[in-house]
């Protein structure tokens, strides 16, 4: 429990890892380091790094309060103890509701399986390393989450759900249902800065974060990135107030 004189502070951690420092319990997204027995996880997917800190937590004999789709719940609670479940919950004051949706196929961004094959040539170990996490994770869809906080204001994860291949009847949906928040955390899939671009206006964004959320583990693989910097230019030049949420920065509201 922390009593910081602001409202807000975001913080981008490793791989897609997101740190929420408010008045009360810390609140970490997709956690890759192992998060401690006070804070508030919650998990938007299976990914091997977005499962891998709180596993490690569970293993320790840490008890995890956790906000995730079933599938994982159920997989986190064969490695420990865990309080929660699925949205829509409210803890510590604060409400987690979401949806789930269908992610960009390939997951990570590869594309082709000539690619694929050659990136695990190039990078056999990790590949496989990613492989054995990937068999051994839970499966279903990932989820965008809404987050609420005792204040009334709202941020939404939206994770990776912009894409080409994004259902407009969900997009609908979502925007109808979450739309209009005070922030916005968007992932930018690779290849699909286009989409992000076309797509994020539906939200009624107020103050949007454009955030890179595979470039960690496609360097893993040594797969190539790309940085959203371009598509924030697009968005600020549009009149939506735009920054990029790089790994290793924050940002404070007051």
């Amino acid at each position: 429990m922390y009593d910081y004189p602001y409202r807000l502070k975001l913080i981008h951690g490793e791989f897609a890892e997101l740190r929420l420092e408010r008045r009360g319990r810390t609140i970490l997204i997709d956690p890759s380091s192992e998060p401690e027995a006070g804070d508030i996880v919650v998990i938007t997917g299976p990914g091997p790094t977005r499962l891998r800190g709180t596993v490690a937590a569970l293993q320790k004999g840490v008890t995890v309060t956790v906000v995730a789709p079933d599938p994982i719940i159920d997989y986190l609670g064969k490695h420990g103890t865990i309080i929660g479940g699925p949205g829509p919950r409210t803890i510590d004051d604060v409400k987690f509701d979401g949806c789930l949706y269908a992610p960009p196929a390939p997951h990570i961004g590869v594309r082709g399986q000539f690619f694929q094959a050659s990136v695990a040539a190039a990078r056999p170990r990790a590949t496989l390393r990613r492989l054995g996490e990937q068999m051994r994770g839970p499966g279903g869809e990932p989820w965008i989450v809404e987050i609420t906080f005792p204040d009334g204001s709202r941020l939404l994860h939206l994770d990776l759900a912009l894409h080409t291949k994004a259902d407009d009847a969900w997009v609908a949906r979502a925007a109808a249902r979450f739309g209009n928040p005070e922030w916005i955390i968007a992932g930018v899939p690779f290849g699909e800065g286009g989409a992000v671009f076309q797509l994020l206006p539906r939200f009624g964004p107020n103050r949007v974060l454009l955030t890179e959320l595979l470039n960690g583990e496609r360097r893993e693989l040594g797969l190539p990135t790309e940085l959203v910097t371009p598509w924030r230019d697009r968005l600020q030049a549009s009149g939506v107030e735009t920054h990029v949420f790089a790994t290793q920065t924050s940002f404070r509201f007051e």
